[in-house]
This record gives C-alpha cells, sequence and structure tokens, in this order.
C-alpha cells in the first residue's frame, strides 16, 4: 500500500488556493466602492464650478422618463462623488417638471444620494474612528450623538454644516439603525429640497410670491437648526 494516495492529500492545496481566491474577492468587492469613489472625485472635482443647474439641463434628455432616470443616475453619481451640488440636481428637476412632479423625483434622489453612501458606510462597520480621525469637524460632531439617533440625524440635515455624504458615510460606519437614519434624513433635507424645487419652478417669475417664501424658508429652517444645534453644543 505504499504507492497508495492518503485520503485527503493533495486536497489540501486545493482548498487553500481556493480559500485564497475567496479572500482575494473579498478584498476587491472592499475596495471596489472606494475605488469608484476616487474616479469620480478624480473626475468631477476639476469640474466643480460647470456643475450647475444649467450644465445639467444640457445634459438632460429631452423625454420626461429618460430625463427622470437621467436625473435618478446623477443623483446616484452625486452620492459617491462627494463634489456634485445636490442644489444643481434639484434646481434642475424643478425647471424641468412640474412642482409635484419635480419635488417626487427630487424626494427619490435625495433618498437614493442619502442610502448608497449609508450602505458603503456599513460595510466598512468597525472602522468609524479611522474615518473620525481623519475629520476633526465629524468627530466634534459625532460626540454630540448622545445615543440619540433621530434629533441628531435630523439636525445634521438641517443644518448642513458637513458635506451630506460623508456624514452618510459616517453614519452607516457608525451602525445606526437604517430606518431611523433614512426617516430622519430625508426630513432633515425636506425644507431645503422644497424651496430649492420651488425655485426652480418659480425662476420664471422670480417676483412671484412663491420664490419670495422658498427663500424665506429655507432660510429660517437652516438658521433655527443652527441655532438649536449650538444649544445643544452648550450643554
Amino acid at each position: 500500500m505504499r504507492g497508495g494516495n492518503r485520503p485527503g492529500v493533495g486536497r489540501v492545496p486545493e482548498t487553500r488556493r481556493r480559500e485564497g481566491q475567496a479572500l482575494h474577492l473579498r478584498r476587491i468587492r472592499r475596495l471596489a466602492p472606494l475605488l469608484l469613489l476616487g474616479v469620480c472625485a478624480a473626475v468631477l472635482l476639476p469640474r466643480r464650478g460647470a456643475l450647475t443647474a444649467q450644465a445639467v439641463l444640457g445634459w438632460t434628455p429631452r423625454r420626461p422618463a429618460l430625463a427622470a432616470l437621467f436625473l435618478l443616475a446623477l443623483y446616484a453619481l452625486k452620492s459617491l462623488s462627494v463634489f456634485f451640488p445636490l442644489a444643481a440636481l434639484e434646481l434642475a428637476a424643478g425647471l424641468l417638471f412640474p412642482l409635484a412632479a419635480a419635488l417626487a423625483l427630487n424626494l427619490a434622489g435625495v433618498a437614493l444620494a442619502q442610502l448608497l453612501p449609508y450602505l458603503l458606510g456599513r460595510r466598512r462597520r468597525g472602522e468609524l474612528e479611522n474615518l473620525l480621525s481623519r475629520r476633526p469637524r465629524l468627530a466634534a460632531l459625532w460626540e454630540r450623538r448622545q445615543g440619540r439617533d433621530f434629533p441628531f440625524v435630523l439636525l445634521l440635515r438641517l443644518c448642513g454644516v458637513l458635506p451630506g455624504d460623508l456624514v452618510s458615510l459616517a453614519l452607516g460606519a457608525g451602525g445606526l439603525d437604517w430606518g431611523v437614519y433614512l426617516g430622519a434624513g430625508l426630513l432633515g433635507s425636506l425644507p431645503h429640497m422644497l424651496a430649492v424645487t420651488v425655485l426652480g419652478s418659480s425662476l420664471s417669475d422670480i417676483r412671484s410670491e412663491a420664490f419670495f417664501l422658498a427663500l424665506a424658508g429655507n432660510a429660517a429652517v437652516t438658521v433655527l437648526a443652527l441655532l438649536v444645534w449650538r444649544r445643544k453644543g452648550t450643554r
């Protein structure tokens, strides 16, 4: 029986090879979103000044259904780029569609833009401290969380003191419940989204009452949120 193969011999290298391949694939899946983020930043950052609502209108297809899908795709791209101004998309929707349709489209787009970086952060749970160490302002804000997630996220979105994509990434890495995160995030983003969408719909007549109400309402909500945030921070 000297020439016989012992059970299991020859399978060990094959098992190790498969384990190595699986580990390699996991690393690729983990790094792919960050690589995509880097590519988006490299492409969009030098062109940030040109990312206006007027530019978006020039890129958008004329057919309403295609235009809506195109804007949603830009919202998804914005969520991975950090540098794409959200207001340009909201304003473009207000210019392209009737007010009710523009509001629905922008609400869906904002939800998409908040959800994608949050999910990316969830994939990197355990690295929150590393992220906060590179972002002192974000770390200072994180200290005010105090276990009250809904008002914390709500005030973050209302104030807009940091790029929303970085906030979403940190909140995902911090393990916040997705329902609380998305509900508070959308509620906090609603005043700004409403104001900018109404502005887009009213640009044909900047003397209209809706135009000034949108400006005043957004400014009032932002100032109030900042006052509440600062008061909370002094306690």
